[in-house]
C-alpha cells in the first residue's frame, strides 16, 4: 500500500548499511575509506506531480553505482555506473495519487562508501481524513452505528484503533468498519450495553501515513446509553451551577455553543508558578460554552491538553456526571474542571451566525457576561503607540525567559469606560509589525476576570486575590475580532494634547504635535529622553534592528517618527528616546509631600460629555528599589504645588524588572492606565494636572511598598495624552 512505502524504503537504506558495514570491517577497506569520496550536493529534491526530469550533482574521486530502491519504479536514473565528480539525470513518471517518496543510493563498491538521495515527489492528491462531527452517539441496544467521513483515502490504507478508557475492560466496538463512498459514511457496530445505569464511551481512532512520512488523523468521539436508552437528563447552566463546591454525581448534560478554539494561544490564562517559570498548559485545556441563548457562560478546564476538542461554533452536548464545578466571587463565575473528550455527547460544526450577537457598552457588563461572547461597541485602543504586548521581550519566552505571561492592553468606550484586553505572549500576531488600529469601532471576545499582579499587587486582604484589575476584562479570538477604524480621525475621539514621544525644549516636554501646553515637574529639574519598549516588531534574535517601517506606530502622513539608529537592536523590542523620564527626589521632606509631574494645558473652546487622560507609567527603579509606588491625579487652575487641588483619582506604578531578582509585582513594561476627568476642567483657558506621589513608599528590592522613598529615582512616561468626544 503506497502509506506504507516509506517503511520499504527506510528498510531498503538499512540493508545496505549492513552490507557497507560487514564490508567496512576489513582493514584494507577502511584505510581505503579515509582516502575516498562520494556524496551528492544535495540530499533531498522535492519535485511536482507532473513528470520531469531532476539532475543530481556528486562529488567522488572513484567509481560508483546508481541505484534505484525497489519500491520507486517511478524513477529512472539515466546513468549506474559513473566515476569521479560528475552529475547524472533522474527521470520521473507523473503522479496522480499521494505525494510518494523514493530513495537513491550511490555505492562505492571499491570503498564501501555510500550516499543517500531523498526525491519527494508532490502528488495530484491530496490526502483528506475528516470527521465533519467529532462526536456521536449510540443507544444501549446497540447496533450500526453511522459517521460522516470525508476521506480521499482507501480503507485498507486507514491504520483504525479502537480506543477504550482506562478502566474500561469490555471490547464493545465490533471491527467490522467498512466506508461507503456513495454517502461518505463510515459504519461499524456495537454490542449492547448491559448496565441499566452507567453509560459508556470510546475513541474511534483513524490514521494514515503518506509516502512523505507525514500523518492524518481523525477521531470519532462515541458515547453509548445505557440499556434503557438514557443518556441523562438535560440541565440548564443556571441548573448546574447549583453544583458549585461539588463534584456533580447525577447523569446531567447541557448544550450550548463553543465560543473558544482548540490549539489558540489566547484562549486563557497561564499559571505563573515563580516569578521566573510559568505552566503554559492551562491555556490550552482551557474552553468557554456559552448557553444557545448567549445569557450564560462555562469555562471549561479539561483534564489534559488532549480532551480539549472543542471547536470555535461548534453546538455541543457535554455530560457533566463526575466533573466538578467551582465558583468565584465578587465577581461571580463558575469553572467545570476535569471535563474528557468522552464527555462530549454531541459536537456540530457551525458558523459566526450560530451565536446569538451580544452588543453591549462596557457599563452595561454583569457578571452573566463572564465566559460569553460579547461585542463592544464604540470602543478604541486610546494609546496611541506599540503592540498588543509592547513587552521588554527578554522577560518571554522569544528569548527563552518566562517571567511574563501576558499583557494587559488598554480600551475605552465612547461613554468613557475603560477595561484591559488580555494577549498571551504565545498569541502568534501579538507583535507582527502591524500598526494597531486608532479609530474606533466594535471589538469581540470573550470577557474574563483574570488577575495581573504585574498592575496591581498588595491590593487586597489576601495574596490569592492580589492583581485585581478590573471587574471585566476580555480575551480575543482573533485578530479579526477588533473592528476598530485605522485612523483616530474617524474615531469618536479628538486629541486635545498628545505625547507620543519626547519633544523637549530646554527641559520641558512639549506636545508631540501641536502647541497646546507642556509637562514639567515640580522641581523645576530638567525632563529627558528614555526608552519604552514600544516598537512594533517583529522582534527576536532573527530581527536586530529599526527595519519595521512603523516603527513604534508614531505616525505622521503614514510616516515613523523618532526614528534611532539603535532601536530595537537586540530584538527585544526596546525603542530608544521614545519616553520621558524626571531623575529627581520624588518625596518633599520640608514639606512633607510627594513631587509631581505638571501637565498644562488649555480647554477653551471644548463642549464634550466626556473629557480624559491616558498614560503609561514606569519606574527605571535601581535594582528594583526606591522608586515611588503610589500616585494620584489631581486638577486645578492654578498650578500652585501648595495651593488648592482637586482629587479625580489614585494608582500605582510598577517597577522595571530586576533580571537577577525578578518579583512579581515587576512590570518588563509601561503600565496604560485611563482617567476620567471632570467636566469642571472644560471651557478653562489654563488648566492644570499633576501626577502627584501620594505616599512615601517604594519597595527595598524585595518587597512592595515597605521602605521611604531613597533619593532620587528615574520615573518615566511612555505615553500621555488628553483627549474628549467630538
Amino acid at each position: 500500500m503506497k502509506s506504507r512505502q516509506i517503511i520499504a524504503q527506510y528498510l531498503y537504506a538499512s540493508l545496505f548499511l549492513f552490507i557497507l558495514s560487514a564490508q567496512g570491517c576489513k582493514r584494507e577497506m577502511e584505510e581505503l575509506a579515509r582516502l575516498s569520496e562520494l556524496g551528492a550536493e544535495t540530499r533531498e529534491y522535492v519535485v511536482s506531480p507532473d513528470a520531469g526530469e531532476l539532475n543530481v550533482n556528486v562529488l567522488s574521486n572513484g567509481r560508483f553505482n546508481v541505484l534505484v530502491s525497489e519500491d520507486a519504479e517511478w524513477m529512472s536514473p539515466h546513468a549506474s555506473d559513473l566515476q569521479g565528480d560528475t552529475a547524472f539525470r533522474v527521470a520521473y513518471d507523473a503522479n496522480d495519487g499521494f505525494p510518494r517518496m523514493g530513495l537513491i543510493t550511490l555505492h562505492a563498491a571499491e570503498s564501501g562508501r555510500y550516499d543517500t538521495i531523498y526525491v519527494k515527489q508532490r502528488g495530484a492528491k491530496v490526502p483528506q481524513l475528516l470527521f465533519p462531527t467529532l462526536n456521536t452517539t449510540v443507544l444501549g441496544d446497540g447496533g450500526r452505528v453511522t459517521s460522516k467521513l470525508r476521506t480521499n483515502i482507501d480503507l485498507d490504507d486507514v491504520d483504525i484503533q479502537v480506543i477504550y478508557p482506562n478502566d474500561e475492560q469490555t471490547d464493545w466496538v465490533d471491527g467490522d468498519f467498512s466506508y461507503n463512498t456513495t454517502d461518505s459514511l463510515l459504519s461499524f457496530t456495537v454490542k449492547p450495553n448491559p448496565s441499566m445505569d452507567d453509560l459508556r464511551s470510546v475513541q474511534i481512532r483513524l490514521s494514515f501515513t503518506d509516502g512523505w512520512g507525514e500523518q492524518l488523523v481523525a477521531t470519532l468521539y462515541l458515547l453509548q446509553a445505557n440499556a434503557q436508552n438514557l443518556f441523562g437528563t438535560a440541565a440548564t447552566f443556571p441548573e448546574i451551577r447549583l453544583w458549585a463546591g461539588e463534584r456533580i454525581t447525577s447523569d446531567l448534560f447541557i448544550e450550548g455553543y463553543v465560543i473558544s478554539d482548540a490549539g489558540n494561544k489566547n484562549m486563557g490564562d497561564n499559571l505563573q508558578t515563580t516569578p521566573t517559570a510559568i505552566n503554559y498548559t492551562l491555556n490550552d485545556r482551557t474552553a468557554y460554552i456559552q448557553s444557545v441563548d448567549g445569557r450564560y457562560g462555562f469555562r471549561i478546564e479539561t483534564a489534559t491538553i488532549q480532551d480539549n476538542v472543542f471547536q470555535r461554533y461548534g453546538k455541543v452536548q457535554l455530560l457533566l456526571k463526575g466533573t466538578t464545578v467551582e465558583m468565584e466571587t465578587n465577581p461571580d463565575f463558575y469553572t467545570i474542571k476535569g471535563v474528557t473528550s468522552d464527555k462530549v455527547m454531541s459536537q456540530v460544526q457551525g458558523g459566526p451566525g450560530n451565536l446569538v450577537r451580544k452588543e453591549k457598552y462596557m457599563h452595561e457588563l454583569t457578571d452573566d457576561d463572564i465566559f460569553t461572547f460579547v461585542t463592544l461597541k464604540d470602543s478604541e485602543f486610546p494609546v496611541r503607540k506599540g503592540s498588543f504586548t509592547p513587552v521588554n521581550e527578554g522577560y518571554t519566552p522569544l528569548f527563552n525567559a518566562h517571567r511574563i505571561t501576558k499583557y494587559p492592553l488598554l480600551m475605552r468606550d465612547i461613554r468613557g469606560n475603560s477595561m484591559y484586553l488580555y494577549t498571551n505572549m504565545h498569541t502568534p500576531y501579538r507583535r507582527d509589525g502591524a500598526v494597531l488600529p486608532y479609530g474606533s469601532g466594535t471589538i469581540s471576545g470573550i470577557i474574563v476576570h483574570e488577575k495581573f499582579p504585574r498592575f496591581e499587587y498588595e491590593d487586597a486582604a489576601n495574596e490569592d486575590q492580589y492583581g485585581n484589575i478590573g471587574r471585566y476584562q476580555m480575551r480575543h479570538v482573533t485578530r479579526d475580532d477588533i473592528q476598530f477604524t485605522p485612523q483616530v480621525e474617524n474615531g469618536f475621539s479628538e486629541l486635545l494634547a498628545e505625547y507620543q514621544y519626547p519633544n523637549i525644549s530646554a527641559g520641558v516636554a512639549l506636545p508631540t504635535h501641536g502647541g497646546n501646553g507642556r509637562i514639567t515637574v515640580s522641581t523645576g529639574a530638567s525632563i529627558a529622553a528614555t526608552s519604552d519598549y514600544s516598537y512594533l516588531g517583529p522582534c527576536g534574535n532573527n530581527y536586530l534592528g529599526n527595519n519595521n517601517q512603523y516603527g513604534t506606530g508614531v505616525l505622521i502622513n503614514g510616516m515613523k517618527q523618532n526614528t534611532h539608529a539603535n532601536t530595537n537592536n537586540d530584538g527585544k523590542g526596546g525603542a530608544a528616546a521614545s519616553g520621558i523620564a524626571a531623575n529627581i527626589p520624588w518625596w518633599n521632606h520640608e514639606r512633607n509631600r510627594g513631587e509631581a509631574w505638571l501637565v498644562e494645558f488649555s480647554t477653551a473652546g471644548v463642549s464634550t460629555d466626556q473629557l480624559s487622560l491616558q498614560l503609561t507609567a514606569m519606574n527605571w527603579a535601581s535594582a528594583g528599589a526606591g522608586a515611588p509606588r503610589y500616585w494620584k491625579v489631581e486638577w486645578s487652575e492654578h498650578g500652585n504645588m501648595d495651593g488648592v487641588w482637586t482629587a479625580v483619582a489614585k494608582y500605582t506604578v510598577p517597577d522595571a524588572p530586576n533580571w537577577s531578582n525578578t518579583l512579581l509585582h515587576q512590570l518588563p513594561a509601561y503600565k496604560n492606565m485611563n482617567f476620567r476627568l471632570p467636566s469642571e476642567m472644560l471651557g478653562k483657558p489654563r488648566v492644570y494636572l499633576r501626577l502627584m506621589v501620594d505616599k512615601n513608599l517604594a519597595s527595598n528590592g524585595n518587597t512592595y511598598a515597605t521602605e521611604p522613598i531613597a533619593g532620587p529615582s528615574n520615573c518615566a512616561i511612555g505615553y500621555l495624552a488628553i483627549r474628549y468626544n467630538k
